[in-house]
Protein backbone atom coordinates (compact mmCIF):
# COMPACT_ATOMS: atom_id res chain seq x y z
CA UNK A 1 0.00 0.00 0.00
CA UNK A 2 1.51 3.28 -1.12
CA UNK A 3 0.13 6.68 0.70
CA UNK A 4 1.21 10.12 -0.35
CA UNK A 5 2.13 12.26 2.03
CA UNK A 6 3.16 16.08 0.58
CA UNK A 7 4.99 17.94 3.25
CA UNK A 8 4.49 21.96 2.77
CA UNK A 9 7.80 23.88 3.28
CA UNK A 10 6.01 27.06 3.53
CA UNK A 11 3.96 27.47 6.66
CA UNK A 12 3.35 31.13 6.35
CA UNK A 13 1.42 30.87 4.07
CA UNK A 14 0.50 27.24 3.50
CA UNK A 15 -2.77 26.89 6.22
CA UNK A 16 -3.95 23.66 6.69
CA UNK A 17 -7.46 25.13 4.65
CA UNK A 18 -5.06 26.68 1.68
CA UNK A 19 -3.80 22.88 1.38
CA UNK A 20 -6.55 21.28 1.19
CA UNK A 21 -7.81 24.15 -1.59
CA UNK A 22 -4.52 22.78 -3.54
CA UNK A 23 -4.60 19.69 -2.81
CA UNK A 24 -7.78 19.45 -5.15
CA UNK A 25 -5.41 19.29 -8.11
CA UNK A 26 -3.97 15.96 -6.79
CA UNK A 27 -5.09 12.30 -6.12
CA UNK A 28 -7.62 11.96 -3.32
CA UNK A 29 -5.13 9.45 -1.36
CA UNK A 30 -2.83 11.95 -0.47
CA UNK A 31 -2.23 13.55 3.24
CA UNK A 32 -1.21 17.11 3.55
CA UNK A 33 0.87 18.47 6.07
CA UNK A 34 2.81 21.07 7.53
CA UNK A 35 3.53 22.81 11.15
CA UNK A 36 5.29 25.53 12.65
CA UNK A 37 8.25 27.28 11.00
CA UNK A 38 10.10 25.47 13.75
CA UNK A 39 8.86 21.86 13.09
CA UNK A 40 9.05 22.59 9.05
CA UNK A 41 12.72 23.69 9.58
CA UNK A 42 13.60 20.62 11.47
CA UNK A 43 11.85 18.36 9.20
CA UNK A 44 13.81 20.21 6.23
CA UNK A 45 16.75 19.80 8.05
CA UNK A 46 15.96 16.52 9.01
CA UNK A 47 15.50 15.19 4.90
CA UNK A 48 18.26 17.65 3.94
CA UNK A 49 15.73 19.34 1.75
CA UNK A 50 17.29 23.16 0.70
CA UNK A 51 14.67 25.68 1.08
CA UNK A 52 15.21 29.50 0.86
CA UNK A 53 12.05 32.13 0.38
CA UNK A 54 13.17 35.55 -1.99
CA UNK A 55 12.36 38.17 -1.02
CA UNK A 56 8.52 39.37 -0.90
CA UNK A 57 6.82 41.63 -3.74
CA UNK A 58 5.37 45.09 -3.51
CA UNK A 59 2.16 43.36 -2.90
CA UNK A 60 3.63 40.95 -0.42
CA UNK A 61 3.93 38.04 -2.62
CA UNK A 62 7.18 35.56 -2.42
CA UNK A 63 8.49 32.88 -4.17
CA UNK A 64 10.08 29.68 -2.45
CA UNK A 65 12.92 27.70 -4.07
CA UNK A 66 13.44 24.28 -2.29
CA UNK A 67 14.28 20.75 -3.50
CA UNK A 68 12.13 18.10 -5.24
CA UNK A 69 12.47 14.85 -4.17
CA UNK A 70 10.19 12.21 -3.11
CA UNK A 71 10.86 10.54 -0.52
CA UNK A 72 9.92 6.34 -0.46
CA UNK A 73 8.95 4.98 3.01
CA UNK A 74 9.07 1.19 3.72
CA UNK A 75 6.25 -0.19 6.10
CA UNK A 76 8.30 0.55 9.18
CA UNK A 77 8.72 4.47 8.40
CA UNK A 78 12.35 3.97 7.16
CA UNK A 79 13.45 5.75 3.85
CA UNK A 80 13.78 2.84 1.59
CA UNK A 81 14.76 5.20 -1.98
CA UNK A 82 14.66 8.65 -2.53
CA UNK A 83 13.58 10.04 -6.39
CA UNK A 84 14.31 12.99 -7.96
CA UNK A 85 13.10 15.03 -10.72
CA UNK A 86 15.46 14.56 -13.07
CA UNK A 87 15.18 10.74 -13.14
CA UNK A 88 12.92 8.91 -15.46
CA UNK A 89 9.49 8.23 -14.70
CA UNK A 90 10.15 4.37 -16.16
CA UNK A 91 13.26 4.52 -13.38
CA UNK A 92 11.18 5.32 -10.78
CA UNK A 93 8.24 3.01 -11.42
CA UNK A 94 11.24 0.23 -11.52
CA UNK A 95 12.81 1.26 -7.86
CA UNK A 96 9.00 1.82 -6.39
CA UNK A 97 8.01 -1.88 -7.70
CA UNK A 98 11.10 -3.39 -6.49
CA UNK A 99 11.01 -2.05 -3.14
CA UNK A 100 7.41 -3.21 -3.02
CA UNK A 101 8.29 -6.43 -3.52
CA UNK A 102 11.47 -6.98 -1.92
CA UNK A 103 11.17 -10.25 0.54
CA UNK A 104 13.72 -10.45 2.61
CA UNK A 105 16.21 -13.74 3.45
CA UNK A 106 16.97 -14.84 6.49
Amino acid sequence: RVQPVFVSVDPARDSLKALRAYGDDFHPSYIFLTGSPEQVQQMAKKYRVYVSKADETEDGDYLVDHSIVIYFHDDTGDISDCFTQSMRPSDVVAKVVERMTFVPTD
